[in-house]
C-alpha cells in the first residue's frame, strides 16, 4: 500500500450545511472526517455535531461545515495532509497510525457511548496450564484485526515488553508466539474453547459478556493498559488559535442543551475532554508497534 500517494478516493463526501447566505464559491468550510463502510449512517450520527461546531465557528469566518467519510486509512491520511479534513474521529490505535502517516495531532478524548477509557484482556482456558504471558511461547494467540487497539496492538505491545516475539501462526517456533486474526470476538472465544488457539484477546466488556455462559472454563491471563475509547485528531498545520477555539467548543458541548443533544446523536457521546498524561505517555511507547504494523500493510 502506498502511503505517500497524493491521490485519494473518498467513499462519499457529504453533507454541506450552509450556515449563512454566502455563496458556495466563497464559502469557508470546516471539514470533519470519519473512516467507515456505511457513509449514510456515519453522516447521520455526526451531522448534529458538525452543525453545532460550524455555527460556533462563524466568528472565525466559517460559513459551512462538511462531513467527509473515507473508506481506508490511506485516504484519511491524504485528506488530513492536504487540509481537506480538519478534524478526524477514530479509535486510539488508528489515530496514532494516522498521526504517523499524516502528521495529524491527537487533541481530545471522546467519551463514545459514555465511556472514557477501556482495556483489553488476554484469556485462556482455565485448564490450559498457561499461567503467565511467558507460557505462550510456542503457542498461538487469536487477535482481532490489524488496527484493533485492545484486540491486537496493545496485546502485541505487552508481549513485546516481556521480550516475546510475535509471528504469523504458520511461522511459530518454540521461542516465539504465533498469531491469527479472528476478526470477530465470537470467533476468538470459540477458537480458544475448541483449542484451535491457546489464547485470545478482546476488550474486557465483550469478554465479560461472551464468557458468562462458559462458567469457569476460561480465565484472564493479563489485562492491557487502559486507553481512550475514541480520539479526536487535528490536521497538521491547523493555526494554534483555531485549534484552541475548536477544543474549547468541543469541551463545552456537554454543558449546553443543544450541544448535549448533538453529542447523544453521535453514538451517545457523553463529552470531549483532554487526553490524560497516561494516554500521551502510551502514545510514545506504542510508536514502534504502530510503525511495524504500517510497514506490513
Amino acid at each position: 500500500m502506498n502511503y505517500s500517494s497524493t491521490t485519494y478516493r473518498t467513499l462519499v463526501l457529504l453533507i454541506v450545511l450552509t450556515l449563512t447566505g454566502a455563496r458556495a464559491a466563497s464559502a469557508k468550510t470546516f471539514n470533519l472526517g470519519l473512516m467507515g463502510q456505511e457513509p449514510a449512517e456515519d453522516i447521520r450520527k455526526l451531522l448534529a455535531v458538525a452543525n453545532y461546531l460550524g455555527k460556533e465557528l462563524e466568528k472565525e469566518g466559517f460559513t459551512q461545515s462538511k462531513i467527509v467519510v473515507a473508506k481506508t486509512m490511506n485516504e484519511v491520511a491524504t485528506l488530513l495532509r492536504e487540509g481537506k479534513v480538519d478534524l478526524h474521529f477514530d479509535s486510539y490505535a488508528r489515530t496514532l497510525a494516522l498521526s504517523r502517516l499524516s502528521g495529524s495531532t491527537p487533541i481530545l478524548r471522546r467519551w463514545k457511548k459514555g465511556v472514557a477509557e477501556y482495556f483489553g484482556v488476554i484469556f485462556v482456558k482455565s485448564d490450559s496450564g498457561i499461567n503467565q504471558l511467558e507460557d505462550l511461547k510456542g503457542k498461538t494467540v487469536a487477535l482481532e484485526e490489524e488496527f484493533s487497539t485492545v484486540g491486537h496492538l496493545l496485546p502485541k505491545f505487552m508481549l513485546m515488553e516481556r521480550g516475546l516475539k510475535l509471528v504469523p501462526a504458520e511461522r511459530v517456533t518454540r521461542d516465539s508466539v504465533g498469531y491469527n486474526f479472528a476478526y470477530w470476538d465470537e470467533n476468538t472465544m470459540l477458537w480458544v474453547l475448541k483449542d484451535k488457539v491457546s489464547a485470545g484477546a478482546m476488550d474486557s466488556q465483550t469478554y465479560a459478556g461472551l464468557s458468562q455462559k462458559h462458567g469457569d472454563s476460561l480465565k484472564v491471563l493479563a489485562k492491557t493498559p487502559p486507553v481512550p475509547r475514541h480520539v479526536v485528531s487535528a490536521r497538521p498545520g491547523m493555526p494554534q488559535d483555531l485549534l484552541a477555539r475548536v477544543k474549547q467548543i468541543l469541551m463545552k458541548m456537554d454543558q449546553m442543551e443543544e450541544g448535549k443533544k448533538a453529542l447523544q446523536q453521535f453514538d451517545r457521546t457523553a463529552k470531549f475532554d483532554e487526553l490524560t498524561e497516561n494516554n500521551t505517555a502510551l502514545i510514545q511507547k506504542l510508536r514502534k508497534v504502530i510503525d511495524a504494523e504500517l510497514k506490513n500493510n
